[in-house]
């Protein structure tokens, strides 16, 4: 008898190989345990990330992150690839070479998780010097984890700039939005696994350091923030949840923020598919999730004593941030926190505008913003939050009598005919 449940065990593995062997099994990741092994595997020449997000502001390169990522046309959309350009690519008016890099890597840490569809296609990594986007594809939490170190192989990727932001990826390209616009990207998502696995390499297992890899800001040296923290996980304490010309839990409308000329409210959920224009509308959940359609909500936050001053203060201002959350994260349809308000927040920091001088004020369009990665990264009091029944009696609109949301009903709400545009 144990002769033949060996046989039957033999005889499985051998049809269980055959079974892969037929269907293509993929090859797996390639995991090194130091950098040391893979460079000297590689020959590659180590790069920081500090000096490739520099090289894109030299001045034989682009000189600068303002106005040159935004997306509107390819005069004003420019990246720079690792590496000698194409034939096809020559002349380009977007798109400048640097060949040694193309035998370089970048290694950092990993910074964020996609687990919950709040960080979308994009792995964020910290060296130390600065940290940067990797534009991959979803799953990215199953084959990398926090602190785990990854290995970058930057021959014939691109570095480009999104709203000031800088990522890496594959090449340029354009498409049309749902409005039937043109819209330009510096580079694209590495979704071919066979291309990630040429490019992305697992390191050994590590640990994110609190203070070190983890950034941590409070009232006392925020000013501090610079581009220099775009990208990197940082710890933002006591922080003040801000109702910016919406009505509040008290009934109170507390005065609103101006993004340059432009008022902006929160909390709010915003349409870019519609224009003249854009619709944005109080919405007192993370983000909107309603009837398959999937929209980013917006949450503000602040160390300024906003509550308690007539001045006009902007998105661009020190000192106010926007957590934005995605319809698709598995907390959109959760209630957002009181006005007032004062918690920590865990989150990837970044930029989002067409071109910023980083003083804020009226001239300035930009907007700080925080991603989180999980819904726990979020610290604040269980009654800091507004309960389902308070949030649904704030909204103004789109409600049915037995509490049920219908866009139909709602005067502020234009669909959009593409939920999957993320402009």
């Amino acid at each position: 008898m144990k002769a033949y449940k060996i046989l039957l065990t033999a005889l499985a593995a051998v049809l269980a190989v055959s079974c892969y062997d037929d269907y293509g099994m993929p090859e797996p990741y390639v995991k090194y345990e130091s950098e040391a092994d893979f460079a000297a595997e590689t020959g590659l020449r180590k790069l920081t990330i500090k000096e490739v997000k520099d090289k894109f502001e030299e001045a034989s390169m682009w000189g600068s992150l303002s106005g040159t990522g935004t997306n509107q046309d390819w005069a004003r959309t420019k990246s720079v690839k690792f590496g000698y350009l194409s034939s096809t690519e020559e002349g380009s008016d977007h798109v400048k070479e640097w060949p040694e890099a193309a035998g370089c890597y970048i290694a950092g840490k990993v910074l964020s998780d996609d687990k919950q569809g709040n960080i979308f296609k994009s792995l964020y990594i910290y060296d130390g010097t600065a940290a940067i986007e990797i534009k991959l594809t979803n799953g990215n939490y199953l084959k990398y984890k926090m602190g785990n170190w990854v290995f970058i192989k930057l021959d014939g990727l691109y570095l480009g700039n999104y709203r000031m932001m800088l990522s890496i990826g594959e090449g340029p390209t354009a498409s049309i939005n749902a409005m039937a616009e043109d819209r330009f990207y510096a580079n694209s998502n590495m979704e071919d696994p066979a291309r990630i696995r040429e490019h992305v390499f697992v390191g050994p297992e590590d640990e994110l350091v609190d203070g070190v890899d983890i950034k941590v800001v409070t009232k006392d040296n925020y000013t501090q923030l610079s581009k220099e923290d775009f990208g990197r996980l940082i710890r933002f304490e006591g922080l003040t949840c801000y109702y910016s010309g919406v009505e509040n839990q008290n009934g109170v409308v507390n005065n609103v923020l101006r993004n340059g000329s432009y008022e902006q409210i929160y909390p709010s959920w915003i349409d870019t598919n519609t224009r003249n224009p854009v619709v944005s509308k109080p919405w007192y959940k993370w983000a909107f999730s309603e009837k398959n359609i999937f929209l980013y909500g917006s949450v503000c936050f602040t160390y300024l004593d906003l509550h308690n001053t007539s001045a006009t203060h902007y998105t661009s201002d020190a000192g106010i941030y926007v957590v934005r959350s995605s319809g698709y994260s598995r907390f959109a349809g959760k209630p957002v926190l009181r006005d007032g308000a004062t918690g920590d927040i865990t989150a990837i920091y970044a930029i989002y505008s067409q071109q910023s001088t980083y003083r804020g004020g009226s001239s300035d369009y930009a907007t700080y913003q925080l991603s989180l990665n999980t819904i726990d990264d979020m610290n604040f009091a269980e009654s800091d939050y507004l309960t389902e029944a308070e949030a649904e009696a704030l909204t103004p609109d789109g409600y049915d009598k037995d509490g049920n949301y219908d866009s139909a009903n709602d005067s502020h709400f234009v669909p959009s005919e593409n939920s999957d545009d993320r402009e």
